[in-house]
């Protein structure tokens, strides 16, 4: 979902009526446009655009009356329906309407072509009409870049090179090149209380090989795909999970150079693997620190796949199971101790390897004055644990429990919690499993959009406070000076007003 802007903070004016006032068309179009705007300002505060009702789209032939040139199989007809926009205005169309897809695709990649409603004011239309009413129209229109403010998406077709044949699509879930694509078409509703914008990390080149004068970047894109693909699976989770917050359309892909400038601070959230954590240069710590500082939340996954603290854990399941099935058999009584004795030395061994792991962060988040802290430590009322979803005890991905370390803006994930925001390679994680972790994903978009605002809320006390504090202007008022003549005389009687007290008074 994209994110739809706010109403224009503006005030609103209308018109003062009293007895007597002569109406005229300047004064008449005041009251209406007041109303307008309130209406329009209304919607954009709690709803979205979309579609109301109808406004289908389905591939037609060429209507009999055009010319031969145009009679191709580039048409479709729009079905009668409603649509509003962003600001509230009503897209009506009363009766079907047919339409030419007339791009042309220029070159040998495909074209993606939006076809749009929008809304026509007409008092905005120039036209020699003089009729007492006017009807509010609409106009359908096909664009080669994503719908704007004003637009309500119909469809969208990819156009393949060559000669242009619009076909219905075989499966509507996975359209093809010339193929009506219905899946983006919005349905007017409420908007949610934020759209979670997300950005993963990517390092321009990992590594490179010098080959004479030649330098040629490598670097494996497996893990950056697999990234955006379990992201990916978690937003599209947030909106049936918890509707009052939605995932962005689009996950950001930064690579922290001076380009990116600005465009880091646009993301609630920014994910890192522990391999890139490892591999950022000063000028990339430098940026994330002001990120941080700003509001923004840093979300670092440590895997613990084929390491020792994998191996640890399993251990420590076994002797846990292996004592449960003992019990209090006090035939096996010194067994049972032997057991428990070696489970403690597991858990202190896997205890320094997660000791290890968090140490790569700790001296980083510390020298930021944000030491990381487990989650187990914080207070039990923290948001992670709390909001939207309660967690007594964190989830476990592939018998693995996960451990969540907080410093500030900076999570610490050790553990493959993202390996379960969405399908495996073998489909084997259970639904349980898949539907804990995105909970878990989402209480951690909710802390990152949560902080951002009231850590923004605070920078702006913040400049307000340094601006009261600044000094005034020394610019004397005439009452100063009236002042300044007075001298510094003081009453020798407090009964009995001075001349100072008297221009004081006629002043007030």
């Amino acid at each position: 979902m994209k994110p739809w802007p706010p109403p224009p903070i503006q005030q609103f004016e209308r018109l003062k009526v009293t007895d007597g006032l002569l109406i005229n068309a300047q004064r008449w179009q005041l009251a209406h446009q007041y109303h307008r705007h309130y209406h329009n300002a209304y919607y954009q505060s709690l709803h979205q655009p979309g579609i109301v009702c109808g406004l289908e789209v389905r591939i037609t032939s060429a209507p009999a009356e055009v010319t031969a040139k145009f009679r191709d199989d580039r048409w479709v007809e729009i079905q009668p329906g409603i649509g509003i926009d962003l600001f509230g205005n009503f897209i009506v169309v009363p009766k079907a309407e047919t339409y030419r897809i007339a791009s042309e695709v220029a070159t040998e990649e495909p074209l993606m072509v939006y076809l749009v409603a929008r809304f026509r004011d007409p008092d905005e239309l120039k036209t020699r009409r003089t009729d007492e009413r006017v009807t509010e129209t609409f106009r359908i229109d096909e664009k080669t870049t994503p719908p704007s403010q004003g637009d309500v998406e119909l469809c969208r077709i990819l156009l393949k090179p060559g000669k242009v044949q619009l076909e219905n699509s075989k499966d509507v879930f996975f359209p093809s090149y010339n193929n009506l694509d219905l899946r983006y078409r919005l349905q007017a509703q409420s908007r949610p209380q934020t759209i979670v914008q997300v950005a993963t990390y990517k390092k321009p080149t990992v590594s490179s090989q010098d080959f004479g004068s030649l330098m040629i970047p490598v670097r494996d894109d497996s893990e950056q795909d697999r990234i955006v693909s379990n992201l990916t699976y978690l937003l599209q989770s947030v909106g049936g999970l918890y509707p009052h917050l939605q995932g962005s359309d689009e996950i950001g892909q930064l690579t922290l150079q001076p380009t990116d400038g600005e465009n880091v601070f646009d993301y609630d959230l920014i994910f890192l693997s522990d391999r890139q954590w490892q591999s950022l240069n000063d000028p990339e710590i430098e940026l994330l620190r002001k990120y941080v500082e700003s509001g923004g939340v840093l979300l670092v996954e440590a895997s613990t796949q084929g390491t020792a603290i994998e191996e640890l854990t399993n251990v420590k399941q076994e002797l846990d199971k292996a004592i449960a099935d003992i019990g209090d058999d006090l035939q096996l009584w010194g067994q049972r101790q032997e057991l428990e004795a070696e489970r403690e030395a597991i858990a202190t061994d896997l205890a320094k390897e997660i000791s290890n792991i968090t140490q790569l962060f700790q001296d980083l988040t510390s020298a930021w004055e944000t030491p990381l802290e487990s989650l187990e430590q914080l207070n039990r009322n923290h948001p992670l644990r709390t909001k939207p979803f309660l967690f007594s005890a964190l989830p476990s991905i592939n018998q693995q429990p996960i451990q969540l370390l907080i410093g500030g803006g900076i999570i610490v994930i050790v553990g493959s919690l993202s390996s379960a925001w969405g399908l495996d390679e073998n489909l084997s994680v259970s639904r349980e499993t898949i539907r804990t972790a995105q909970e878990m994903g989402i209480n951690i978009l909710h802390y990152a959009w949560r902080r951002r605002q009231l850590m923004g809320s605070q920078r702006l006390g913040d400049t307000m406070s340094s601006i009261s504090d600044q000094p005034q202007s020394s610019k004397r008022t005439a009452r100063d000076r009236l002042f300044d003549q007075l001298g510094d005389d003081q009453p020798s009687k407090p009964s009995k007003p001075s001349r100072r007290d008297d221009l004081f008074d006629k002043l007030s």
